[in-house]
């Protein structure tokens, strides 16, 4: 696939490739099926959205991790609790404590994807419209989970055409976001 050129890591590459490939092949076979069988239709579709996703959060993170930049974390070092009498008026119940802030290198596992959509609005390598975008087919993508509700959140044809022009937005936009501002 052409398109995914600018990705110089093959081997996510190749997996960003496969993945491509199994939508379009979960997406015809959804369509095939479109009579009386709507919980699989729906369920496809669920799929299809959670693979979109998850291609757009690996694109976003490999942009991420080409353009040099970091996200940091606070952590709080040297932790010393005060005696009881000190209190603070919000909270008398809770102890206070006092510590030394220092910003630490976000590990790569704590780095999400609402965690880069915020780098790259905040480089403003994206717009605001395609972030919002991209995280409102992560809530649909959410309820995979089986504990969220899947009643208010229903997937249908029309979210799954959004999610397809989403990702080749995505990709087509995305070598620009190579260069650095």
């Amino acid at each position: 696939m052409n398109n995914l050129e600018f990705i110089q890591d093959i081997a996510l590459r190749k997996n960003i490739e496969d993945a491509i490939e199994y939508l379009y092949l979960l997406f015809d076979e959804s369509q095939k099926r479109t009579s009386g069988n709507e919980l699989f239709q729906e369920e496809s579709y669920r799929v299809v959205i959670l693979y979109v996703v998850a291609i757009i959060e690996a694109i976003l993170l490999y942009l991420y991790k080409t353009h040099g930049e970091e996200l940091t974390i606070t952590e709080y070092k040297y932790i010393q609790t005060l005696p009881v009498e000190y209190t603070h008026s919000a909270e008398t119940q809770s102890r206070v404590v006092v510590a030394v802030p220092k910003k630490m290198k976000r590990p790569e596992h704590q780095v999400g994807l609402f965690e880069l959509i915020g780098f790259f609005k905040s480089k403003k390598l994206i717009q605001e419209k395609t972030a919002d975008s991209i995280l409102n087919l992560n809530n649909i993508r959410n309820t995979l989970h089986l504990s969220k509700p899947r009643a208010e959140v229903r997937c249908d044809l029309n979210q799954v055409e959004s999610a397809f022009k989403l990702l080749v937005h995505t990709i087509e936009k995305a070598p620009k976001s190579l260069i650095k501002k």
